[in-house]
């Protein structure tokens, strides 16, 4: 290229340049905008200065100091002044005038007289020496570039050089004959328009001069005579031009000016040009336009041209038509003129102009002018004719046609049947090589678009007949080539262009053959060559059609022809298509790359049977291009990707495939299909990535994991072992797959069932003598000879550890010796008893990993790949298999000391003291989630994932084993590597995340600071201190010290900025956050740590007082109210007190302020958001127990607490480091506590909020002590605040603690123990002013202390519980104070003497309780002998079944009553009484006065779900018993209200209840139909109930009666399934629900679609089920309040009609029956089955699960007394959950009368077994624990128990024997027994459930009897 000017200028030119740039202010020519850049504004001495600069360089040009500047042309130009005109014509001035003066003064007259300047011999030397072009050829070519940016950059000089270029081109004209200077300067002329079209005015001048200039007059011939004829003419200059390779002539510059037409269009339609950049475009734009358009309806497609490009040439249209017609005159000429070229490159000249034109003329469609159209066909079609299939001319003239007539394709189909014809013979064409075919294919792809599929077909078909042609022997004769004759000859004559517009001549020229004799220098090639080449043309052609038109038919069409192909014609053809599918198959579709991949099976299989060696290789090879086709184009998770790595291992591992395992094979044999694997080794090596590279991730993926494994066993069997002759020869690939295959044997895929090795099918194959004699040979070096010997050491174990000894060696030799540990963490290692083997393998790898990292490749073994691995034995250290762990650290330690240099590296040191912290967090998990405990934990830096046993002693016992080992470690480090491990240590501990600017405990870092802190032998002098005192002095100063040094930086530069910076900073900070506070956006950490320091830092180190500072850094971190921003905030803030005791009384005047304003807003502690719900008061819900959205809630409520305890925390801290400072500060502490004291009284009652009352409590005592010392005024508001504080907790109900955080509990408990000390303490000064209430609050006290102590060990007995008990005189007061106050301490110290003052103070004074829901009762039963009980109407609302129980006959007479009742129950959800609607409907039977008529009514209008369900239960309700005959005394008041309640439904709502009806009537009556049925099989019955439910339609809103918070919008109309039942007929069906759930992850709610599978009765009594699930619900809810890590799952059954109900079926659950019935064993066996063995987290996990479920199941059953326990009844989930079903006998009805199940609840010893075998196993220690704490959380609620049952007992219901139940369970509730008493009584309940023989002889009944299995 022309401006390529490196290649053309020295070191001092390129110099001068980038100094010209530099002076002009622009770089290099960029003249694409027209603007004037904004540095033009400079002032006119900047300007001046400019040109200065560059006049310093131009001064030394002869222009400046010639006394004749007209005459400057015949001063040679020397090499100097050359570079630097050059170089100032690069530059474009920044600013017009300096640009102009330039332009005037140097430029235009230099390139005004370039064609005759004169050039110094030395310049002329230097360009021949160095074979370079013309230096006028450059020179004006820079000169012209200078032209056209200055007219582009300022368009007001324009007209200036058109003036100049009008100057130039005169004086070519007037020098062309005799100065061939000239001829160079126009050839530099042209190009520079051609290179750069950014001025299209100065483009579209030249193009016409030199059109004019080319087409008239003799110019062209005058210098194709010169240069063959005029010996004066050519002078040295131009043979030195043609010497150095270039060409001078006539064509050239016709194709020059060919060229300057594209370029000129490309600049209209805003491309760059380049060869085929218009082409491409065009056809680019009309491919999407013809897109978008086959996407639009048929009436939609108006046109075929793209409006876009149309309105780009819309402006230069008529210069585009007249170039255009230009071009089709030109091109007639040429057509109708025989041109005789002299040589090779005039003829190369004249098609490239050809090529140039036909590409131009590509615009004809776009200009939309009819005439042109015509004419640029016929002329298309003439060079199709003519010269496409020519072997002379270009491959750019073929180019140019073939993507012109396929654009034309778009527009018009004159050409298409020719372009189809004209394909094949192109290809069949000797002269195109395949690269040249493929590219033509492309091109021709593109076009076949708009053409029908058959036309494509047809040219495929063509083209692959060709194959069978040349096959037939045809030579190169099979397609006759017309050929462009090239001869000898001078002449080149150019007749004026015919003005005509008429194309005849040229029509008539279409039928003209040339008969020109062929080249007769061509040498023709041999058939041989000749076919190959044609093979390879037909092959290329076909794929790259099928590619690029990208069809699936034509693709699969293309490879079904090509693979027809194979080993029929010839062995060449083979290869070929081989590799062309191969290039093919990456791109194709998943259908398709499997077509490919069977033929390639297929075919291997063929080839391998005939012996074909070649074709092996071919099809080899074929492989190998796939792989790296893929490789280098797809990712691991691509489909294709994964399909075929799949095929290649299945290939290699159906090897060698036998019928008979462990038969023995001759060793020929063995050899055979070792060959057989090694010809597959290198494309599968081929296809994964390179060691040094990511290996591929198999972690998630079983199938090939296993099919890894399964390849290298194969190989094993087939003689590959180390040292091997096959390994030698294959060792490269070999290495690739060792580096990206998993461990042969580890816990992943998690086998359910421990695989022994000898029965993978893999390693039973049988192998010959010698290879088993000789991988036993290799692995008696890790294992005794004579145990390799023995008969006992299988063939299987022994392929398995060659197997292992070969991949780990070759991994290690890839720089990866760590995966051998994995090996150990499979349960088959150490059943097989090869663990020790293994052990001594994984030591030898470290010991060759060693080695090799001494003298092995640095790519690989290189620092960061060695403390990688080391990082990985790392993460071994915590695995929970003993035998994997003890060996890791053995490894570890010989890794460490072996390559101390590989713990000095982030990555390993790293992970090594995140190990650590999550092990610590870990074992505080275990206190803080006693029943929940995590498994899963990630590491700090890494991220990486553990998994950690769920035993805290196994936690604390790897935590002390591995802190002692680190240091053993970090010790011997410190001492090779001292100061890189101490500053790696520094980074550890500066590392922490700002997130982590908290008190929690980073072991981590807590290590590394007593690490570095050590004094070792490496401190010579320190290390020999004579000091033996208890602690040996340390150098953590030291290390601090320089740790610090991050701070000091941080704070140097906030003091080097000025105040104004820092103080727009922090404006802008405080900006941001408020703004993102409005937005709801939040806020990270770093944006407030960076204020806040930011602040800090401005205010300790400047001496000023900035109030606004001040009140930023308080009001935001409280506008933000979290516990992050409040708990960095408070630490800030008391150091800034420290620093700037000036500011502190400010500081903390603003933070009781900011304190305050909080308090009155409602935040945190003072906002009863997340205050419970009286558990009695809430929906209860069937649905399983859902304990992560009790944590989700739990933890809201926890975090919106810390804030207050962090500002309690702050005030109390500073309050002990100032007591003795000043007045005005106690002050400011009193005021503060006081007013937050006060406001108690509106406080969280959350169980969380107790602990931050007392903490405030406690810091308001301590502020007591401090005023009762100074007397001060404050003393006696103080006290009655605390006091009134302190009561105000205990307003409410008492309850149990929420969670299972041993910590958290612990820490609440001695706080507490801490208030009540501090009370005793100050109770002196207390009692002067409220003795009463203080005692009051120590009872409460005392007792709240007692339940939290009860709570932590329920066993525990407290010495002194229960013995103080409050005299009566104390509920008076409490009374007095709040009525509250004297229930909650009543139901506290609960005794007949306290009962009965409390209820006589309440009947007394009614109306001061009327607040108290809970004083109603004793109200009511201390009023029963009144008739008056009209204050009962102004009761605050009880729960709904309290409200129910007022209905019954007890109260049922009373007016008051009952219409408070009604009252009741309508201020609740009704959502919450729709739960009740059994109850509800059993009311009726005592409604004399109608209110619960009404009830029923008026909630029916709000929801008609309950309607529906009062509907459902009044039908079932109207008969008793299964069969439904006896008519219940109910029924006539049922009928009733049921006719009124429908009578009252709305037209729509009718409509509703009769489509919802009418539905499942269709549904239940499959029952009934299926009775005829009952004797017949199931298969018939199953028929029966596909062919019913066929029938049945699903009509938009129906839902099923059991969900009545879903849509129904599908059946499954196949799942029908007939239940086992001797004389009903139950069915199962199945059906897809839309409702909204919650997600289980965030607890938002999300619509989901979900099948649900339903159980349809008729003739079964389904009322006591729904019964037993409604008080399952309810204790789910008791449970829930107080977080209790227990599990039940209340399922929906719902009563429809008498004997007939609905019942869901539990999900992913199997019964116990069923697993006997599968022959399993036993509970253990299913769950080691299911979830692996014993020491798997997943086992661990389902037994936690198992237990949490058994211990809420133990107490419900025997609280209720669930009988009838067999195996049917019992489910187990996919999460090991223990599930009861069937509660057909409960509370005083059992199977058959006989009491066989005389025991409090199932617990049998396979149950035991799971939960470790014995009563002594932790799990089973946590079962005892739940199952006492979930008896004594249900205790308190045992009367909302009752009230549910109460109204059922008159139902007809068999369970029921009258007031018998409601005292029987009552009694089993224990209500007499103190806390401790009925731990004890619980325990005792567990010892006599264990294992009972009425528990065994039920089971075996039920074996005898029902066949049921245990």
């Amino acid at each position: 290229m022309i401006n390529n000017r490196d290649g053309l200028l020295s070191l001092r030119a390129r110099a001068l340049s980038k100094l010209t740039q530099v002076c002009g202010g622009h770089t290099e020519h960029n003249t694409k905008s027209a603007s004037v850049s904004p540095v033009s504004s400079r002032s006119s001495s900047g300007q001046d200065a400019e040109f200065d600069s560059l006049e310093v360089i131009t001064r030394s040009l002869p222009i400046f100091y010639s006394t004749d500047t007209s005459r400057i042309y015949t001063i040679p130009l020397t090499l100097n002044e050359w570079e630097i005109l050059l170089a100032v014509s690069g530059c474009v001035q920044t600013n017009e005038e300096a640009a102009v003066k330039l332009l005037d003064e140097v430029i235009a007259k230099y390139f005004v007289e370039s064609p005759r300047q004169r050039i110094s011999d030395v310049l002329l030397a230097r360009f021949r020496l160095n074979n370079m072009k013309n230096p006028n050829e450059i020179l004006t070519f820079q000169l012209t570039r200078y032209l056209i940016a200055i007219s582009s950059k300022f368009p007001d000089t324009t007209q200036k050089c058109l003036r100049i270029l009008n100057q130039f081109l005169e004086q070519v004209k007037a020098l062309y004959t005799t100065k061939p200077s000239s001829l160079f300067s126009l050839l530099g002329f042209i190009n520079a328009f051609i290179q750069d079209n950014s001025s299209l005015e100065l483009s579209t001048f030249v193009w016409e001069q030199l059109s004019e200039l080319f087409t008239k007059g003799q110019f062209l011939s005058d210098i194709e005579s010169n240069l063959t004829s005029s010996p004066s003419f050519m002078n040295d200059a131009i043979v030195q031009y043609f010497d150095a390779g270039y060409e001078l002539s006539g064509p050239l510059l016709i194709d020059l000016l060919s060229q300057l037409q594209v370029s000129l269009a490309c600049r209209v339609l805003g491309i760059k040009y380049g060869t085929d950049s218009l082409m491409t475009y065009l056809m680019d734009q009309q491919v999407t336009f013809f897109n978008n358009q086959s996407q639009l309806s048929t009436d939609e497609r108006n046109q075929n041209v793209p409006p876009y490009v149309v309105k780009d040439l819309e402006k230069s249209k008529p210069l585009l038509c007249s170039m255009a017609k230009f071009v089709l005159n030109y091109s007639l000429m040429m057509e109708e003129s025989s041109f005789q070229f002299s040589d090779d490159s005039r003829a190369k000249y004249s098609f490239n102009t050809r090529a140039s034109f036909v590409q131009f003329l590509c615009l004809v469609p776009y200009l939309q002018n009819a005439d042109l159209m015509k004419d640029y066909v016929d002329l298309l079609g003439l060079c199709m004719e003519r010269y496409l299939l020519s072997e002379v001319i270009t491959l750019e003239f073929v180019s140019s046609i073939v993507t012109a007539a396929s654009l034309l394709n778009f527009f018009t189909d004159d050409l298409s049947e020719p372009l189809l014809r004209s394909l094949p013979l192109l290809v069949g064409s000797e002269h195109l090589e395949s690269s040249s075919i493929n590219s033509l294919c492309k091109i021709f792809s593109t076009g076949l678009l708009p053409l029908n599929e058959d036309s494509i077909v047809s040219t495929i078909y063509s083209i692959n007949n060709l194959l069978t042609t040349a096959d037939d022997k045809f030579t190169n004769n099979l397609i006759k080539d017309r050929q462009l004759t090239v001869t000898s000859g001078t002449s080149f004559k150019l007749d004026d262009i015919p003005r005509s517009n008429s194309f005849d001549a040229l029509r008539q020229l279409k039928n003209q053959v040339f008969a020109s004799p062929s080249n007769p220098k061509a040498e023709p090639r041999s058939d041989v060559k000749y076919r190959k080449g044609l093979f390879e043309n037909c092959v290329t052609a076909t794929t790259t059609i099928a590619s690029c038109y990208n069809n699936h038919t034509i693709t699969a069409l293309t490879i079904t022809i090509l693979t027809q192909k194979v080993g029929v014609i010839s062995a060449d053809l083979d290869e070929i298509v081989l590799r062309a599918l191969a290039e093919l198959a990456p791109r194709c579709s998943q259908n398709l790359f499997g077509m490919i991949l069977r033929f390639l099976r297929v075919t291997d299989a063929m080839a391998l049977k005939n012996e074909d060696e070649k074709l092996l290789d071919a099809i080899s090879r074929a492989k190998t291009i796939i792989s790296s086709k893929l490789q280098a184009s797809k990712t691991f998770d691509d489909d294709i990707y994964k399909m075929y790595l799949t095929y290649l291992l299945d290939s290699i591992v159906s090897c060698g495939e036998v019928d008979k395992p462990e038969h023995h094979r001759p060793h020929t044999e063995i050899s055979r299909v070792a060959d057989q694997i090694s010809d597959y080794l290198k494309p599968l090596a081929s296809l994964l990535p390179k060691p040094g590279e990511a290996a591929i991730d198999l972690m998630k993926d079983e199938t090939l994991t296993n099919m890894f494994r399964n390849v290298w066993f194969n190989m094993a069997v087939h003689g590959f072992y180390i040292d091997s002759e096959i390994v030698k020869s294959h060792y490269d690939s070999l290495l690739t797959i060792a580096y990206n295959s998993p461990p042969l044997a580890s816990d992943f895929p998690a086998n359910n069932k421990e695989m022994s090795l000898d029965m993978n099918t893999i390693l039973r194959r049988g192998s010959s003598n010698a290879n088993i004699k000789q991988q036993k040979q290799i692995i008696s070096k890790y294992l005794n000879a004579n145990a390799v010997q023995q008969r006992t050491f299988s063939s299987s174990k022994a392929m398995f550890l060659g197997a292992t000894i070969l991949i780990e060696t070759i991994r290690c030799e890839a720089a990866d010796c760590s995966k051998i540990l994995l090996y150990l963490s499979d349960p088959s290692i150490d059943s097989g008893n090869i663990d020790k083997s293994i052990t001594l393998i994984a030591t030898d790898m470290i010991n060759k990993f060693v080695k090799l990292a001494e003298v092995g490749h640095l790519e690989l073994f290189n620092s960061k790949t060695i403390a990688h691995q080391l990082n990985n034995i790392f993460l071994c250290l915590s695995n929970k298999n003993a035998s994997l762990q003890n060996t890791a650290f053995q490894c570890c330690d010989l890794f460490i000391r072996s390559i101390p240099s590989s713990l000095c590296h982030h990555n390993s040191l790293y992970t090594l003291l995140d190990l650590l912290s999550t092990l610590f967090d870990s074992v505080v998990d275990c206190q803080s989630n006693r029943y929940e405990v995590h498994y899963e934990f990630r590491l700090n830096h890494s991220d990486r994932k553990i998994l950690l046993p769920g035993s805290s002693q196994w936690r604390t016992a790897t935590l002390s084993r591995l802190r002692k080992a680190a240091k053993s470690w970090l010790k011997f480090v410190l001492n090779n590597s001292n100061q890189d491990m101490k500053i790696l240590l520094q980074s550890y501990v500066s590392d922490i995340e700002q997130s982590r600017r908290t008190n929690r405990v980073e072991y981590g870092v807590s290590f590394a600071i007593e690490m570095a802190g050590l004094i070792i032998p490496a401190d010579k002098e320190l290390f020999r201190i004579a000091y033996r005192g208890p602690d040996r002095p340390n150098t953590i100063a030291s290390f601090i010290a320089q740790h610090s040094w991050r701070s000091k930086f941080l704070v140097d530069t906030a003091i080097a900025s000025s105040k104004e910076d820092i103080s727009k900073s922090l404006y802008d900070q405080v900006h941001s956050i408020r703004g993102k506070l409005d937005s709801h956006v939040k806020i990270s950490i770093g944006e407030i740590t960076d204020f806040l320091d930011m602040s800090a830092a401005l205010l300790i180190l400047s001496p000023i007082k900035a109030g606004s500072i001040i009140s930023d850094i308080v009001h935001v971190p409280f506008e933000i109210f979290s516990p992050d921003a409040l708990e960095i905030a408070t630490n800030v803030w008391l150091t800034i007190i420290k620093e700037r005791p000036d500011l502190a009384h400010i500081l903390l005047s603003e933070v009781s302020f900011c304190w305050m304003a909080s308090i009155d807003n409602g935040q945190g502690l003072y906002s009863q958001t997340y205050d419970s719900i009286p558990t009695e008061n809430q929906m209860m819900e069937y649905k399983p127990y859902n304990k992560p959205a009790i944590n989700r809630a739990a933890q809201k409520a926890a975090m919106s607490l810390k804030p207050d305890r962090f500002i309690i925390k702050f005030f109390s801290s500073h309050f002990e480091g100032t007591r003795f400072e000043s007045d005005s500060l106690l002050r400011i502490f009193t005021r503060t506590v006081y007013y937050a004291l006060v406001k108690l009284e509106k406080a969280s009652l959350h169980p969380f909020a107790r602990m931050v009352r007392n903490e405030l409590l406690v810091f308001g005592l301590s502020i007591l002590k401090a005023n009762s010392k100074q007397n001060t005024i404050y003393v006696e508001k103080l006290s009655r605040a605390i006091t009134d504080g302190a009561l105000s907790w205990f307003v409410t109900t008492p309850a149990w603690p929420f969670g299972a955080n041993g910590l958290k509990l612990n820490a609440d408990l001695t706080i507490m123990l801490d208030l009540y000390k501090k009370l005793d303490g100050v109770s002196d000064v207390v009692n002067r002013y409220c003795s009463n209430e203080c005692d009051i609050l120590k009872y409460f006290l005392a007792n709240e202390i007692q339940v939290v102590e009860t709570w932590l060990s329920p066993l525990r007995k407290i010495e002194g519980a229960n013995k103080n008990q409050p005299p009566e005189s104390l509920i008076t007061v409490a009374f007095t104070k709040n009525p509250a106050l004297a229930v909650s301490l009543a139901k506290r110290y609960s005794n007949d003497r306290i009962l009965r003052t409390l209820q006589a103070l309440i009947v007394k004074n009614p109306l001061a309780c009327v607040g108290v829901p809970d004083s109603l009762d004793d109200y009511l039963n201390g009023s029963m002998s009144s008739k008056d009980l009209h204050h009962v109407v102004y009761w605050s609302a009880v729960g709904p079944l309290k409200s129910i129980s007022l209905f019954l006959q007890k109260w049922n007479k009373n007016e008051f009553i009952l219409q408070y009742s009604i009252f009741s129950l309508e201020s609740h959800d009704v959502n919450v009484t729709f739960f009740y609607v059994p109850q509800i409907v059993q009311c009726l039977r005592y409604d004399r006065t109608g209110y619960v008529e009404k009830l029923i009514l008026d909630t029916a209008k709000i929801s008609m779900l309950f309607s529906h369900q009062i509907i459902w239960n009044m039908l079932a309700n109207c008969y008793k018993g299964d069969d439904g005959l006896i008519e219940d005394d109910i029924k006539p008041t049922l009928d009733r209200v049921r006719e009124r309640l429908v009578r009252t439904f709305s037209k729509e709502s009718y409509d509703f209840y009769k489509k919802e009806f009418g539905f499942f009537g269709e549904v239940t009556s499959i029952s009934g139909k299926l009775k005829p049925y009952i004797k017949k099989s199931k298969a018939e019955k199953k028929q029966k109930i596909d062919e019913e439910m066929k029938k049945i339609e699903v009509k938009p809103g129906v839902y099923l009666p059991s969900n009545p918070d879903g849509v129904l919008v599908d059946i499954n109309r196949t799942s029908g399934k007939p239940l086992q039942s001797h004389a009903k007929a139950p069915f199962m069906a199945t059906f897809k629900i839309k409702k909204e759930v919650e997600d289980p992850d965030t607890g938002a709610m999300m619509e989901v679609e979900k099948w649900q599978a339903a159980i349809f009765k008729v003739g079964d009594d389904c009322r006591q089920d729904v019964l037993a699930l409604q008080l399952i619900s309810m204790f789910r809810t008791i449970w829930s309040d107080i977080g209790l890590d227990v599990y039940v799952f209340p399922y929906r059954v719902t009563a429809t009609a008498p004997g007939c109900g609905v019942i869901d079926v539990l999900p992913n659950s199997v019964s116990r029956d069923m697993l006997g019935r599968e022959a399993v064993n036993g509970l253990y066996e299913y769950f080691v089955s299911k979830f692996g063995d014993e020491n798997t987290i997943e086992f661990q996990r389902a037994r936690n699960n198992l237990v949490k479920s058994l211990a809420g199941y133990s107490v419900i059953s025997y609280l209720l007394q669930f009988k009838d326990r067999h195996n049917g009844n019992i489910m187990y989930d996919d999460q090991g959950h223990c599930l009861h079903i069937d509660f057909g006998f409960i509370f005083d009805i059992v199977p058959g009368g006989v009491k066989f199940e005389a025991v409090p609840f199932k617990l049998t010893k396979e149950m035991v077994r799971v939960m470790g075998g014995s009563d002594e196993t932790p799990a089973y220690h946590d079962f005892e624990e739940l199952c006492i704490k979930a008896y004594l959380a249900a205790r308190p609620h045992m009367d909302a128990i009752l009230e549910c049952i109460e109204p059922m007992l008159d139902s007809g219901l068999p369970c029921f024997k009258g007031a018998k139940t409601i005292r029987n369970l009552e009694t089993r509730f224990q209500p007499q027994r103190t806390d401790h008493e009925a731990a004890l009584f619980m325990k005792g309940l567990i010892k006599k459930s264990f294992e009972s023989i009425y528990t065994k002889g039920y089971d075996e009944f039920q074996r005898i009897t029902n066949g049921i299995p245990y």
